[in-house]
């Protein structure tokens, strides 16, 4: 009866005030019907179908974007954006009407761009989304793209500090659109952090750090093509766009399931960064520590390319730097276990992504400091090992005949 009501008036209806609480009823019904749509089941009176609410609403959806929509009256521009979203959301219940929504989105994000208080546009669009994925409405290609534009450059913009409310809504529309379509959302984020531009990198890399952080069903199996988004910036020299990167890594690791997703590229990123801002190797030797802890096996292949590059950075500087001082208060694994823990990860050497071969390298590297006794030997036989993995594969190699070369290994050192 209200609809009807407002239908039959609706040309009446021409000064600002009167719109503005015209479009005030409207958002009002609108929300009140989505809510009866996701409760119905709950409601004791019968159920209404959705194409009744659609068929009521779609006249006064109709005029008010093709009559009002041009208004420069701040108030009453705000009053449609607000009473928008709504009426949108109730629109895509029917099929036959979404192209109309859709028609209508291109206006939404225009606001962005206005002077109106953005925060009601980012609320609607939030609305629209959220009922678009729940009834898995997929949004036409180019609109999508719209919307990631929209919603991106409002996130970068500095002329305007974003108010903390806006920004939850700005986020939540991004992780909106990273259940609705997650390929398309980090293609999108992927082709701006190639923009050499510090903001765009920096909020670019924040939004997936957020992404990772939520860690929705539909974004966790693509950890790896967000870590080879993010590892298109990593060349980056800004500070900004650096500790981005390192906030970017810390959420991963903590995220867990974090195999085949290049992990490692991202510890080998932080120890680089380490090294670079303090100018000497203050990582020698406390990484060592993690090498025997079995809860640090996938990030195993990182560590040891990075401490081979420290110890022969040491063997470089001659007499005793490279030397390792167990008895101090860094609480080293010692050179019996540090030994058995490489040739266990080495007798497996085809698993995560080889990190058998370099755990040999880092044995190579360290034979000072397993025992001095044996570096003449080791030598050899290292090099040796590493030759015979070179001529393998994961399917051509004697596991046998390769666990008694190791074994060969650990009983020559026992000799000392």
């Amino acid at each position: 009866m209200t609809m009807y009501s407002m239908s039959s008036m609706r040309m009446l209806v021409d000064e600002s005030r009167l719109r503005q609480a015209f479009c005030g009823v409207l958002e009002k019904w609108s929300r009140a019907v989505n809510v009866y749509f996701s409760n119905w089941e709950k409601c004791p009176f019968p159920r209404m179908g959705k194409s009744q609410f659609c068929d009521q609403i779609l006249p006064l959806y109709r005029h008010v974007t093709s009559k009002w929509t041009t208004c420069e009256d701040l108030e009453l521009k705000q009053a449609i954006i607000k009473a928008l979203g709504p009426m949108m959301s109730l629109l895509l219940h029917k099929e036959e009407y979404q192209d109309k929504v859709f028609k209508q989105i291109p206006w939404l994000l225009k606001q962005y761009k206005e002077d109106v208080n953005v925060f009601h546009a980012t609320k609607s669009l939030r609305q629209l989304l959220e009922v678009s994925g729940e009834y898995k409405i997929l949004l036409p290609k180019r609109k999508f793209q719209a919307i990631c534009s929209a919603l991106h450059n409002r996130i970068c913009s500095q002329t305007q500090q974003l108010i903390m409310e806006n920004h939850m809504e700005l986020f939540y529309c991004i992780l909106l659109l990273a259940r609705s379509s997650p390929d398309d959302l980090i293609a999108f984020l992927h082709s701006q952090l190639k923009i050499k531009k510090e903001t765009v990198r920096v909020e670019s890399l924040n939004l997936l750090t957020d992404i990772i952080g939520a860690d929705l069903p539909e974004t966790r199996v693509r950890k790896f093509r967000i870590v080879k988004a993010v590892k298109s910036a990593l060349s980056d020299q800004s500070a900004k766009v650096k500790m981005a990167a390192l906030h970017f890594v810390k959420k991963l690791l903590s995220s867990g399931s974090v195999e085949n997703c290049a992990a490692g590229d991202m510890v080998a990123y932080v120890f680089r960064e380490f090294d670079v801002s303090t100018r000497n190797l203050v990582l020698w030797p406390r990484i060592l520590t993690y090498v025997v802890p079995t809860q640090y096996t996938g990030t195993l292949k990182p560590l040891c390319r990075c401490l081979q590059e420290m110890a022969e950075k040491k063997m470089q500087e001659g007499g005793e730097a490279a030397c390792l001082d167990y008895s101090g208060q860094g609480k080293l694994p010692t050179p019996q276990g540090l030994l058995a823990r490489l040739l266990v990860v080495a007798s497996s050497p085809y698993e995560r992504e080889g990190h058998g071969y370099s755990v040999l390298q880092l044995l190579k590297a360290l034979h000072q400091n397993i025992h001095a006794a044996v570096g003449e030997m080791w030598g050899v036989k290292i090099p040796a090992l590493l030759q015979h993995l070179e001529g393998n594969t994961e399917n051509s190699l004697n596991h046998e005949q390769w666990e008694h070369m190791l074994l060969q290994v650990q009983d020559d050192f026992q000799m000392y």
